[in-house]
C-alpha cells in the first residue's frame, strides 16, 4: 500500500507540472497523466530540436496541446 501511495503521488506532482488549464487537471486519470508526460516529452525531444546542439528544446504550445488532451 505504502508503494502505491508514493506511485499515486508522483503521479499527482506530475500532472501538476503539465502545462495545462486548472480546470483540466483534476479531469485526467492517472493514464492520462502519464500518456500527456510521455507525449509531451516523447515529442519536445524527438520533434523540436533547438537551433543547436545543447540549446533548450522547444516542447508543445497551447494549440497543440490543447488538441492533444481533446484527443484523449
Amino acid at each position: 500500500k505504502a508503494r502505491r501511495d508514493q506511485i499515486n503521488a508522483q503521479i499527482r506532482a506530475l500532472r501538476d507540472l503539465l502545462p495545462l488549464p486548472e480546470g483540466e487537471r483534476p479531469r485526467l486519470s492517472y493514464l492520462h497523466v502519464m500518456a500527456l508526460a510521455c507525449i509531451y516529452t516523447r515529442k519536445g525531444a524527438c520533434l523540436r530540436p533547438g537551433p543547436t546542439r545543447g540549446a533548450p528544446l522547444e516542447l508543445l504550445g497551447g494549440p497543440e496541446l490543447a488538441d492533444l488532451v481533446a484527443s484523449l
